[in-house]
């Protein structure tokens, strides 16, 4: 089975979040010539509404990869265990005292002591001040303005991993095998498919993973150096519409330009 998997922010998005309808063309071409599409994206299910609408991904690969749902069935989940995820918020208000911005995606809902700016976010969120939280939980975010404060969560609480995001304060932090690399194994084995055969796309730390495993791995411009470095290819930039330029050039080999709207 061929394979493209795409991150979403600052990769398969522009900057204001959308999906321009010539990479919906595109994607849905690819489609066509026997490609399943999947999102691989830190976001949850919920705050990524308006683009699975839109594309309409066989598969999703969401919260960093805690969860993977092939067809509408969630074949995989890993969560933080309520007893870590509340010693996980305890010591991020504690490092900030109780000012710093904390998010948590559960099964029951998408918390934020805050109102998210990003649209698709801010319709999924539920308000939480977070000062008994103890709930399980796929991914807890926080804003921390040391590195060496997500570090020492991560050794109070070894279950779990930190994922830092480029240009920001923000820390991911998850069950350990709750991330994108570990959810493309799982996925290619649960369908049957091979490595070779999928197309990866990225731009972050995060992706890296995903990136090294995947048989063709591609870079936006846009991308931190570490991914351009070990990606087989750069394209143009998410506001480019990078990934589906270089899916049209090189999937449906049209060299000549773009007979899709722009």
């Amino acid at each position: 089975m061929k394979l493209i998997v795409t991150d979403l922010d600052n990769t398969l998005l522009r900057s204001d979040k959308s999906i321009s309808p010539y990479t919906v063309q595109v994607l849905e071409a690819c489609r066509a010539k026997g490609y399943c599409i999947a999102f691989a994206t830190a976001r949850a299910e919920s705050a990524m509404a308006r683009q699975i609408a839109a594309v309409k991904p066989e598969i999703i690969i969401s919260n960093g990869g805690a969860i993977i749902s092939v067809g509408g069935e969630i074949i995989y989940k890993n969560l933080i265990s309520a007893e870590t995820a509340a010693v996980i918020v305890r010591m991020c208000r504690q490092f900030t005292d109780n000012n710093g911005l904390i998010t948590a995606d559960c099964d029951d809902g998408y918390y934020c002591n805050f109102v998210p700016r990003d649209p698709d976010r801010r319709a999924a969120h539920t308000y939480s001040d977070f000062a008994d939280f103890a709930v399980p939980a796929y991914k807890i975010t926080a804003e921390l303005e040391c590195e060496a404060w997500a570090r020492e969560i991560c050794r109070v609480c070894p279950a779990c991993t930190v994922i830092n995001f480029t240009g920001e304060n923000w820390r991911r932090f998850a069950a350990k095998n709750s991330d994108k690399a570990t959810a493309l194994q799982i996925l290619v084995d649960y369908i049957g498919a091979e490595l070779t055969e999928v197309i990866a796309f990225g731009d972050d730390w995060n992706d890296l993973g995903m990136l090294k495993l995947a048989g063709a791995a591609v870079a936006v411009s846009n991308a931190i150096d570490e991914v351009k470095a070990i990606a087989d290819d750069v394209t143009d930039s998410h506001d480019d519409d990078g990934v589906a330029v270089w899916l049209e050039k090189t999937i449906l080999k049209k060299e000549q330009g773009s007979v899709y709207e722009k």
